[in-house]
């Protein structure tokens, strides 16, 4: 790594307080609810995992440490705003003075959510953007299902607005875990389909932390680890799914949500903000769709970091090119091959946008200035019909 160009800048470093990794580590939440003052949680989950053996682990866990617990199911994929605003009334009307979230990261935004709503009365359309939300939450231990998604470690509560075909977001400090409980066997069963979208979102999350303004050597060097783990274990965790794979993959995506929180995302989710919700294309499989244009795009910025991002893709990558001008066509052959494996879009074509959608498209690209500003390389209208049309 060639830290002189980090030279001359000033960088912070945040997470959230506690992080438990380890298979086997969901045994502890009873523990660390209890360390926390819980005696009533309220336990954030999906349909899907309400009934269980998982939960029902983790209920009992809690339970032997003498908490009582509510539950709130009611949650989809990319929950609207309508679904936060009836997490909120939960939260405001039972007593609670702990929160739980255990499911993939729309279930885990809605746990950050409901700490929120129960110490802050507006609506949560009031507390989209950054920095306002006025006082803490109550205390949250959050649980992922999933590896990918990294909210387990971010200060992001990522909201769907229907009306405006559009993603928004709460964006606080105050949405920070208290602790985080990364227990590989919590993912191990996600269908292929799910273990290949949120494998893509970690690992767009670690590209993207790459190509930001704000990388610095720890988010970099976080994001080149995650590389090279979802590289070489999200194909067999899609195909065999067997328990090395899992606790790679969930320790992949920890790393790259570590790095993407402190350096952010860019021009890879703001293509794919704009045109998932419309279209209704899983997050992860549209940030993998648009994975390797931007990197496309961005990588005269960053030409410094491909030789390391090539070597974890590849150790032998050297013996596949002709010069080190090659290594921008052979980083974005290889994401292309990761999405052939893992049966996943590579054009907008195959998700159904047509020629005549593409101006719509690359108009709305821009209006993400949040992900927009981050990025490494400033983008041009004409640059993001371009990145559209190539896409196409």
């Amino acid at each position: 790594m060639n830290l002189s160009v980090f030279m001359g800048k000033i960088y912070s470093f945040q997470l959230p307080k506690k992080i438990i990794f380890g298979t086997g580590s969901s045994s502890t939440v009873g523990l660390e609810a209890k360390a926390l003052g819980g005696n009533r949680a309220l336990l954030i989950t999906d349909d899907n995992l309400r009934s269980s053996d998982l939960m029902k682990n983790v209920e009992e866990n809690l339970l032997s440490e003498g908490l009582s617990i509510d539950f709130f199911s009611d949650i989809r994929s990319e929950p609207s705003l309508e679904v936060a605003e009836k997490v909120a009334e939960k939260a405001r009307g039972g007593g609670y003075d702990l929160i739980v979230g255990v499911g993939g990261g729309s279930v885990l935004d809605m746990a950050k959510v409901a700490s929120i709503a129960a110490t802050n009365k507006k609506s949560m359309r009031q507390y989209l953007g950054v920095n306002l939300v006025e006082k803490p939450g109550l205390p949250k231990i959050l649980m992922p299902t999933t590896a990918g998604t990294g909210s387990e470690v971010t200060h992001v509560a990522v909201i769907t607005l229907l009306d405006e075909e559009a993603k928004s977001a709460i964006i606080s400090p105050y949405l920070f875990s208290d602790v985080s409980i990364i227990d590989p066997r919590l993912t191990y069963s996600m269908p292929p389909r799910v273990t290949a979208s949120t494998g893509l979102d970690a690992l767009s999350h670690a590209f993207e932390a790459l190509m930001a303004v704000n990388a610095n050597p720890i988010t970099d060097a976080l994001a080149l680890q995650s590389i090279g783990i979802i590289f070489k274990y999200l194909p067999r965790a899609y195909v065999s799914g067997d328990e090395e794979s899992r606790f790679s993959m969930s320790l992949g995506a920890l790393m790259a949500g570590m790095a993407f929180i402190n350096s952010w995302v860019c021009l890879g989710h703001a293509l794919a903000y704009s045109f998932s919700v419309k279209l209704g294309v899983p997050h992860g499989l549209s940030c993998g769709l648009s994975l390797p244009y931007a990197f496309k795009f961005n990588a005269p910025a960053i030409r410094h970091k491909l030789p390391q991002i090539a070597e974890k893709i590849d150790v032998n990558y050297r013996e596949k090119i002709s010069s080190p001008d090659d290594l921008e066509i052979f980083i974005f052959n290889r994401i292309m091959r990761l999405l052939d494996e893992l049966n996943a879009p590579k054009r907008l074509r195959e998700i159904g946008v047509s020629e005549n959608d593409l101006a719509k498209i690359a108009s709305k690209v821009l209006t993400f200035t949040r992900l927009i500003e981050k990025n490494s390389r400033p983008i041009s209208e004409d640059d993001a019909r371009r990145i559209v049309m190539d896409m196409w």
